[in-house]
This record gives structure tokens, C-alpha cells and sequence, in this order.
């Protein structure tokens, strides 16, 4: 191949690639059927990344042009609809954009099992049934007023009652001082990420984001053809040192983090390392995305909170806060919301608009009324014991059912929120992912290992939140089971 893309022009490299192979195909000097380089052997043939490939490969699939099948690579479409008569439409190439995540098949697998009673899931993150604030909520409700139309909104931001009380909510319990009109409702966390990605980046920017991190995040940052470049983790969380150096080699242009009880891994940023952080952004003016879903749910009163980063913005141009209503209520309200420069609310209210409001007027005026019920302390204090004796009992399970095959990756234990970050010793690490989750279904449990959050090598997370404690005894003692089973030992 003579062609080579041009990596100073205005179009970027993957469209580049996907136009020059779009020329080929309709002009017919790329026959139907004819194989295309893999995606290595191009990104070495042209010096890209083969991340670059990949995208354009995604988009010239998404366009029916091109079709992958395991064994045979990848090919010129056999069935073009420009060139042969259908007699429905060609369905392929309205999928705007489909990316493979290795992952999928266990996640799904894992996914699949919700439908069994029998199984003890230790996948949900969510509070069980007798944590959620069941009695606020209907007390709450009893305040709206229907005499009030549930019209459509002027304010594409969000029923200005509750940006009002987020604003106060996040002063009061997060030092976060934010006007109501820099604050953006959406139906929960994945939908501000999608809006984020969608409006503020194009496809190919390079966004760094926590390794491992959460499973959502990064199927939608997939999805909008972003390529996600790894920031490094430790006890302490994510190594901001790296970040110049990922900067200068990929062109990173967000920084995406979970610092506070950190899904999967449960581990909290330091202040330093937060202050560090935001410091290294503002010197390399790129901004930061703050998930901060569990920040509400520490569980010792002695320790205090680490401030959020979005505190720490004394410029309040860097942060982009995104917060939610489902991890200390119930998920089903789909209520989220966005904390950031007006000048990004504004691009990112558009763009909910664009798509259909996405958020309910009704609900949000149950949030309002729900985040001023004088019963919230005592729900967040009757939560956060109860998950911090949840955690307790699950790890005095592991150690007594699974001790000799299981331990914490950190060196402590997390001090909030909802998961256990967990790995198999060496001597019993699992050969094959899909194996381990079909044996564990077979065992009536599931769990997520960790290559749905990025991270292989014998690692998994385990939730404490969603399940009591006779669950909790019953799923260690079957995952210790399957554990025996797996390494050979007999099963007690």
C-alpha cells in the first residue's frame, strides 16, 4: 500500500483512513469480498496506532461496507445495497458505531444469571431493598403538586426547584459551591458520561481514565470512539505524575476519575494526590471529570471526608462534577446531575435537548422533595452502618470460606461505599475468565472478574450492598466451594 494518511491535516487519521478505503470500495478496485490487512499490519504499515485502525474499521462496518467473521479476518462486504437490490433494509449500516469489548461475552454471562432465584448475586451495585428510603420516597411524593402541569421544561438544564436544592445540597455536604445555573439534571451517571463524550470530545481523542475502572464508563467512552489511555492506580489511588508524560505521547485531551471509594477497587485519592491532580491539569489546560457516586457513604465519623476536587477548582474551570441520586435512594429514579462551567452546561443541556429531554419532569420534583425530607441523616447514617457491618461480615466470610485462595488487592479495606476488590492467590489463578463465571453460575453465584473493569489476572469485585448477611455467608461459602473445586481440592 503506496497510500499514507496525512497527520498534520484538519481531518483526523481515522476518518482519513476510512475515506481511502470507502474510495477503493465504491469504485470497485476493492472487489466484494476482497480481504483488508488486519488491523496490526495495517497500523504498522500506515505508523498509526492501531487503535486508529480499529475506529476506522468500526466506522466502515458501521457503513456495511466491510464485515469481520472469526476465522476468515476481515473482508469487502458481500452484499452491497448500492449495487444489488434488497428487499429489506440493510440493517448494518444503520448502526452508528459497534465496538467490541473483550469483555462483553462474560458481562453478559454474568448478566444472564439475574433472571435465577437460586443464584446469590454479588454483581449489583445497588442497595438492597431494605437500605432503600422506600417510606422518604413515599412521603416525598405526597408533596407534588398536580394542580402544576407536568409540561415540558423552558430550561433544558432541568426543574430549576431541584438544580436550587442540588446546589444547596452540594454547599452543605460537599463544599461545593455551585449556582443552579451551572448545575445540569440527567438520568443518572452513564447519561451525563454519554453527554460529556458526545459533546465535548470527537472520535480518536484520547481520554485517561483510572485502570481498572468503571465498566460503564468505559462502554461509553467506547461507543463515541474514544481511545482510553490507563492512569495507573494504588493504595492511594491514581498516580497523577503520569499523566504529563500520557499527555505528551497520546495527545490526552480529558481526564476521567472515580477518586472517592473507587469502582471496582474501593480505594480513595488522596488530598494530595487530588490537589496534585487538578495542579497538573490546569498546567496542561485540559479538564478533569470527578464520578463521584459514593462519596455520602463513608462509614466512620472519626475519619473525615476527603474533599471532592471540584472543592479544590478555586478557578472553577477545570472540575466537571458528576454526582447521583441512585447510590444512597434507589436506582430506579434515574436521577444524576452535572456540576460544571456554565459554558458547559449550556453545550451539554443542548445536547439533552437535541436527543429528547431523556430526563422526567416528575421525577425531578420528587428528588426536590426527597432531598429536603428531614429524615435524609437518619437514612445516610442507617445505610452507612449497616454497609460498614455488610463489609465486615463479608470479610471475615472470605477469610474463614476462601481465605487460601482469596485476598484483598489493597492493603486495607475500603472505608465507604459498595464493592471488594478481590484476587486469587498465584497458586490457584484461573486459566480461563468464562470458565470461572460459568463455573460460579453452576455454584448458584455471580460476580464480575476483573476484565469487565479493564484488569485480568485473577481479580474479581464483590458487592456487600445489594445483599444481606445470610446471602453474604451462603454466596462466600459457595464461592469457597468453587474454589476447592476449581483447584483441585475437595470440596467441604
Amino acid at each position: 500500500m503506496n497510500w499514507k494518511p496525512e497527520h498534520s491535516g484538519e481531518i483526523p487519521v481515522y476518518k482519513q483512513i476510512y475515506i481511502h478505503f470507502e474510495n477503493q470500495i465504491r469504485s470497485g478496485t476493492l472487489q466484494s469480498g476482497a480481504k483488508l490487512p488486519t488491523e496490526r499490519d495495517l497500523a504498522r504499515k500506515l505508523s498509526v496506532n492501531r487503535s486508529t485502525v480499529t475506529t476506522a474499521y468500526d466506522e466502515l462496518r458501521s457503513s456495511g461496507l466491510i464485515e469481520s467473521r472469526q476465522g476468515s479476518g476481515t473482508r469487502v462486504s458481500g452484499f452491497m445495497w448500492e449495487t444489488k437490490p434488497v428487499r429489506q433494509p440493510h440493517w448494518q449500516r444503520y448502526n452508528r458505531r459497534v465496538v467490541y469489548d473483550a469483555s462483553e461475552p462474560i458481562r453478559n454471562l454474568a448478566h444472564q444469571s439475574l433472571g435465577h432465584q437460586d443464584i446469590i448475586h454479588m454483581i449489583r451495585g445497588e442497595l438492597s431493598p431494605d437500605l432503600m428510603p422506600l417510606s422518604l420516597l413515599h412521603q416525598a411524593s405526597q408533596q407534588l403538586n398536580y394542580d402544576v402541569p407536568f409540561s415540558y421544561f423552558e430550561d433544558w438544564r432541568g426543574d430549576v426547584q431541584l438544580r436550587e436544592t442540588l446546589a444547596q445540597f452540594l454547599s452543605a455536604r460537599m463544599n461545593i459551591h455551585s449556582d443552579s445555573a451551572n448545575i445540569l439534571v440527567t438520568s443518572g451517571v452513564k447519561h451525563a458520561l454519554y453527554l460529556i463524550a458526545r459533546t465535548l470530545l470527537q472520535p480518536g481523542d484520547a481520554i485517561a481514565v483510572e485502570g481498572p475502572s468503571y465498566l460503564y464508563s468505559m462502554q461509553v467512552f467506547a461507543e463515541e470512539g474514544l481511545r482510553m489511555v490507563k492512569l495507573e492506580v494504588d493504595e492511594e489511588g491514581l498516580i497523577p505524575e503520569q499523566l504529563p508524560t500520557l499527555y505528551q505521547q497520546f495527545g490526552v485531551r480529558m481526564v476521567f476519575t472515580n477518586p472517592t471509594y473507587q469502582n471496582p477497587t474501593g480505594t480513595t485519592m488522596s488530598t494530595s494526590r487530588r490537589q496534585k491532580l487538578l495542579e497538573i491539569c490546569e498546567q496542561l489546560n485540559i479538564p478533569l471529570v470527578e464520578d463521584d457516586p459514593y462519596s455520602l457513604l463513608h462509614f466512620s465519623n472519626a475519619s473525615p471526608m476527603v474533599p471532592s476536587i471540584k472543592s479544590m477548582d478555586q478557578k472553577s474551570q477545570y472540575v466537571i462534577y458528576i454526582g447521583t441520586l441512585s447510590k444512597i435512594s434507589t436506582p430506579g429514579m434515574r436521577m444524576g446531575y452535572v456540576a460544571a462551567p456554565e459554558q458547559v452546561i449550556r453545550r451539554l443541556a443542548e445536547a439533552k435537548n437535541r436527543m429528547g429531554y431523556s430526563t422526567s419532569h416528575m421525577g425531578e420534583r420528587l428528588a426536590h422533595y426527597f432531598l429536603n425530607e428531614e429524615g435524609l441523616d437518619t437514612h445516610l447514617d442507617r445505610v452507612r452502618k449497616e454497609l460498614s457491618r455488610r463489609r465486615e461480615h463479608m470479610l471475615q466470610a472470605i477469610h474463614r470460606e476462601a481465605g487460601e485462595y482469596l485476598e484483598l488487592i489493597a492493603p486495607d479495606a475500603p472505608a465507604g461505599g459498595y464493592y471488594l476488590w478481590l484476587r486469587l492467590k498465584d497458586e490457584h489463578a484461573v486459566v480461563s475468565e468464562k470458565a470461572w463465571i460459568e463455573k460460579a453460575i453452576q455454584y448458584g453465584i455471580s460476580f464480575y472478574p476483573g476484565s469487565v473493569f479493564g484488569e485480568g489476572g485473577g481479580k474479581l469485585r464483590l458487592t456487600y450492598a445489594s445483599i444481606g448477611i445470610e446471602e453474604i455467608d451462603e454466596g462466600i461459602k459457595r464461592l469457597g466451594r468453587q474454589l476447592r473445586d476449581m483447584s483441585g481440592n475437595p470440596i467441604r
